[in-house]
């Protein structure tokens, strides 16, 4: 069974790309930022545990023990009969761990690299949707609502300059090792973020199928 991963910064557009994947491969998409904002809408024990992490509004993580105890639950809950697409997971090497031993699959981690500039560039301009949880970057000031769902379209705090710069500090210290951590097992693909949506998910397909032809 294959499983993937996708890495990098924020606004780097794997989120996108993650759930791009999974429909096209009928895999899960596990979108671990996704769930726990569905947990915090429901104020669950979970979702009051982040809701106050995300309330300090300084780009921090949450803490370990606390994501691999949800991340757990919920693998529980889904089963692993289908190939998961983790987005947003794992991102220090004490999670890349538990999930390599918690996970029965291949994975093949896709490592996806942008400049700083393009970072903050994209959050600037992003909206989501609060309902689908879509992402629309370069959205037009004035577009208020989602062409998938008709939801709202909210923009982030996360997206906000000063946290914007606090999770890129946050990254380079906590998820980057995980680069050469997965580098050293010969599971990671690099992929050029700074190119459109369509070229980039090109790529992407592009290298899974070189990765099933060496395999």
């Amino acid at each position: 069974m294959q499983s993937f991963i996708f890495l990098g910064p924020p606004a780097s557009g794997k989120g996108t790309q993650a759930k791009d994947l999974a429909e096209k491969l009928g895999l899960i998409y596990f979108g671990t930022g996704d769930f726990m904002r569905a947990e915090a809408k429901k104020q669950s024990h979970f979702g009051q545990i982040f809701q106050r992490v995300w309330d300090e509004g300084k780009g921090n993580l949450v803490d370990d023990d606390i994501v691999l105890e949800f991340v757990k639950a919920k693998i529980e809950e889904i089963g692993q009969e289908k190939g998961f697409v983790f987005d947003g997971f794992p991102r220090t090497i004490k999670q890349a761990e538990f999930l390599n031993q918690e996970l029965k699959h291949n994975l093949t981690v896709f490592n996806i690299e942008v400049s700083e500039d393009s970072i903050v560039s994209r959050s600037g301009t992003r909206k989501v949707c609060e309902n689908c949880g879509k992402i629309f970057f370069k959205a037009p000031v004035d577009k208020r609502n989602c062409e998938v769902c008709g939801g709202g379209l909210i923009h982030r705090q996360e997206d906000t300059p000063g946290v914007v710069k606090k999770r890129l500090e946050v990254y380079n210290l906590q998820t980057k090792p995980l680069i050469d951590h997965y580098k050293s097992n010969n599971a990671l693909v690099e992929i050029d973020g700074e190119p459109n949506i369509e070229e980039v998910a090109l790529e992407i397909e592009e290298k899974v199928n070189e990765r099933r032809s060496n395999n």
